[in-house]
């Protein structure tokens, strides 16, 4: 089972008195004062099959240290990698110390391994300690939805059958060369798949253009007879007790579940004329979680819709994520119920923009004894009148700004 902590406690020779130095040992002390959200993390970390042989690995507590550094400096793997090497204050933060430093694939891997439910419970310890330091008090609350993009290329059917194919084929040819006694009947298609989907980007004749995606679809068929074939053998494979084989056969029944949905839109958008409803749309092989969001006129986001709840010391108190490109309205007594669920108590006073803005939620909110509640822009007289005076209007309504500023500093965070 992989270790949360590392226990022992380490002599330390030399201690850094930069300021990098000082402001990741507070950091620290935030994190070592309730270690209960490692407990919880490590649930991400666990493995059907726990082994007590080979290497101990990176702690969980080492995992979580990693990824708030490269989350809050904003490095790539290959320079986390570097700074790790170089860089005395980081390696005293993550606690790696005189141990060699992880490379950059199992560095990689271990953060990948906190899930978004992980992510929630780090935030949860930095609110709550703020709360008990008095920087956040909890009694007005700011709340806004955005759309946040999935790290993907602009989507189209003929860039996302190329993927496909190309995917497939390179896990095809490494399955052959790890199982040289596997035969199936295959022609690697990469080349001819790339030369048509080129076709399909650089072609402004409509005639010409389909005919490239006739052609890139019969490849793509071709493709998934190919991996069908695979997987079967793959399956013997596995019955014989050959553990990699099912790696390969579960990343090659994903791949191809994705082909067989990205050829079904293709043909129904272009070869029928149909309109494919976003819902039943696939944008991504890699980030299939990923959801189309429009929003009148502005540019369509690929990614997911969340709502942010914040406080007056900047702190993002709830970020909820939901599938779909859902209508704010229908969120907002979710939102608030959130708040109660995770604090145990209610802000005395929220405010949100017009997108939020119904009778009803004005009714819930009040009816969970919030006594100020405002909605700003594009809203009725009727909703005006429920604030009881212009100043507690004006003074919630500049406060509503500031998740603003919080969401533009955080979209810059992410980039």
């Amino acid at each position: 089972m992989r270790a949360i902590r590392d226990a022992q406690l380490r002599l330390e020779f030399y201690k850094s008195e930069s300021g990098l130095s000082k402001k990741l040992e507070k950091v620290s002390e935030i994190l070592d004062k309730d270690i209960s959200f490692l407990e919880k993390i490590a649930q991400d970390f666990k493995t059907k099959k726990e082994s007590k042989a080979g290497v101990k690995g990176m702690t969980v507590e080492q995992a979580v240290r990693v990824a708030i550094i490269k989350q809050m400096y904003q490095l790539g793997y290959k320079r986390l990698y570097n700074e790790l090497n170089d860089n005395l204050s980081y390696r005293s933060f993550i606690k790696i110390h005189e141990e060699k430093v992880p490379k950059k694939m199992t560095l990689n891997d271990n953060i990948k391994k906190i899930s978004p439910g992980g992510w929630e419970e780090i935030n949860k310890v930095i609110v709550k300690t703020a709360i008990e330091l008095g920087i956040e008090e909890g009694k007005r609350v700011r709340m806004d939805s955005t759309g946040v993009e999935s790290n993907i290329h602009y989507p189209t059917d003929g860039e996302l059958l190329w993927d496909c194919v190309r995917v497939l084929d390179r896990i095809i040819e490494v399955v052959k060369e790890e199982y040289p006694d596997i035969e199936i009947e295959y022609h690697n298609h990469t080349t001819r798949a790339k030369r048509r989907r080129f076709k399909i980007v650089n072609t402004s004749s409509k005639e010409k253009r389909e005919v490239a995606y006739k052609d890139l679809l019969k490849v793509s068929r071709a493709t998934v007879e190919y991996s069908e074939s695979c997987i079967e053998q793959l399956e013997r494979k596995v019955r014989q007790g050959e553990i990699e084989a099912g790696v390969y056969k579960e990343n090659l029944s994903g791949y191809l579940e994705s082909l067989k949905t990205i050829i079904s839109q293709t043909e129904r958008r272009v070869l029928n004329d149909e309109k494919v409803e976003s819902k039943d749309k696939l944008v991504s092989i890699f980030e299939t979680h990923t959801d189309i969001l429009a929003k009148g006129k502005r540019e369509t986001i690929f990614g997911h819709k969340i709502l942010l709840s914040g406080g007056e010391s900047k702190l993002i108190l709830d970020c909820m994520i939901e599938r779909g490109n859902w209508s704010d309205a229908n969120n907002f007594a979710e939102g608030i119920d959130r708040l109660k669920e995770r604090y145990g108590y209610l802000p005395e006073e929220i405010t949100t923009d017009g997108g939020f803005a119904s009778k009803e939620n004005y009714d819930y909110a009040v009816g969970e004894g919030i006594k100020k509640v405002l909605f700003t822009k594009n809203i009725s007289s009727k909703m005006v009148e429920l604030v009881k005076t212009s100043r507690a209007y004006k003074k919630l309504k500049k406060f509503r700004a500031g998740i603003e500023g919080c969401i533009s500093a955080g979209r810059e965070h992410m980039a």
